[in-house]
């Protein structure tokens, strides 16, 4: 379903769309403790163990090798019978593997289905995460000890929990999980766009947490301050000071809020070239989504050049 051409898009769960891609932050609290992954891109908290899966030779890998991590908690947990069994069940699937395709993330996740009371019945939650970055494509396994870590951690990259929400830039699109509400603040007629049309995802997550009244304020603070003197475009610089401005309140009712952005070099070939920008706010449920961070949260990350030649 496509809400508007000038809005969010939700995509089909089953294609390989992504939340964040090269260069993109990571949530420092959790590395401060937990497991870095993904080239140090992403880490988990403690009470997450991490077998990531090879693209190449991903079977057999999966099959000789076990992280030790993971086999300590395996044995603590009295789960090293179903873990071997689901290894073998992944390695006899022919579905779930290809040659030149590498994982096929539906037909894991539904051999993964099948093991997963087993997994649960001890305490231990199973989940195919999935990342896109600049350098590839990366999977990986996260045996998540709810004993250790409790109710508070949501695997970020979970490939069951997308939401569908799409931004496109001019090469990537950026795909967020359910609890996250996204609104976009288009380049062109932003201001307009930003007033006419509350996104669907947006006004239902405000709505359950009854903050409505304080996103219209939001908006009408954007229209109003969040734009240059001559050309009325967005400027990230005071989009974040107005985000400080009512984060506390949103806050104070379960949900979180960000300002993001991302920005790319058009090349022009011989002739030089441009920047486009793309700027969006996050919406977090604090109750769905508790560890969430976002990838390009303008706090943290500076507004530079993208180059894509």
């Amino acid at each position: 379903m496509t809400l508007a051409d000038d809005k969010v898009v939700e995509a089909e769960l089953e294609d390989e769309y992504y939340i964040d891609e090269e260069g993109a932050d990571t949530n420092e609290s959790q590395l401060e403790e937990g497991k870095e992954i993904a080239k140090g891109s992403h880490a988990v908290p403690k009470g997450v163990a991490v077998e990531e899966l090879k693209n190449y030779g991903g079977k057999k890998k999966l099959r000789d090798e076990c992280p030790e991590d993971v086999m300590e908690l395996l044995v603590k947990k009295d789960l090293k019978p179903v873990y071997d069994k689901f290894v073998q069940a992944i390695c006899d699937n022919s579905n779930v593997h290809g040659p030149l395709s590498g994982w096929k993330d539906t037909s894991f996740a539904s051999v993964l289905d099948l093991f997963t009371n087993d997994f649960a019945d001890k305490g231990v939650k199973v989940v195919l995460c999935k990342r896109k970055s600049g350098d590839g494509t990366r999977r990986w396994l996260e045996f998540i000890d709810v004993e250790a870590i409790g109710d508070n951690y949501v695997p970020q990259f979970d490939v069951t929990n997308w939401s569908g929400q799409v931004i496109k830039t001019c090469y990537t699109k950026l795909s967020f999980p359910n609890g996250v509400a996204v609104e976009e603040l288009k380049q062109w007629g932003g201001r307009k766009k930003l007033k006419m049309k509350v996104p669907i995802y947006v006004e239902k997550l405000l709505e359950a947490h009854n903050l409505m009244e304080e996103y219209n304020q939001l908006v009408d603070h954007c229209i109003e301050s969040g734009i240059g003197v001559i050309f009325k475009d967005w400027k990230i610089e005071k989009l974040k000071e107005i985000i400080s401005v009512y984060k506390p309140m949103f806050h104070e009712k379960g949900v979180d809020i960000f300002v993001c952005h991302k920005q790319e070099w058009i090349s022009h070939g011989q002739h030089g070239g441009h920047y486009e920008y793309f700027r969006w706010i996050e919406f977090v449920d604090r109750e769905l989504q508790p560890n969430y961070y976002p990838q390009r949260d303008a706090e943290t990350k500076d507004e530079k050049g993208c180059m894509v030649m």
